[in-house]
């Protein structure tokens, strides 16, 4: 969460009037008083990571309607590209493993050995 906060105060920086959105996941996050400023026009709950951070967010899914939510509240936003790293990567293979399934040929021990495996792996990348 560290590079994420950096990262979120230097673009703070070059123009605080705009709200950042970050990929963390599954889900975006809005921090700081981003997070305060969503809240309140929307109605995303905060939650406090630490005494410094805060955050809200919602699923990546929902993206066009969270867009459309904050535009109509007229807030300037922008989605701040994900940096890859390793631990991207890693998400990124065990979701093209789970693509790559054959469920029409895979008995009900593979499922449960495959299922297994991925726990483990996410388990590990944690």
């Amino acid at each position: 969460m560290s590079k994420l906060i950096n990262q979120y105060e230097e673009l703070k920086k070059k123009d605080p009037n705009k709200v950042y959105i970050f990929p963390v996941g599954i889900f975006y996050n809005i921090l700081n008083e981003d997070a305060r400023l969503v809240s309140n026009a929307i109605g995303l709950k905060l939650t406090n990571l630490s005494p410094e951070i805060i955050k809200c967010g919602f699923p990546i899914s929902q993206k066009e309607k969270y867009s459309l939510l904050l535009k109509n509240n007229n807030i300037a936003f922008e989605f701040v590209a994900p940096t890859p790293s390793i631990q991207n990567t890693s998400y990124i293979n065990i979701i093209k493993k789970i693509q790559n399934i054959d469920l029409n040929n895979t008995t009900c021990k593979e499922a449960f050995d495959i299922l297994y495996n991925i726990q483990q792996k996410l388990n590990n990348m944690q």
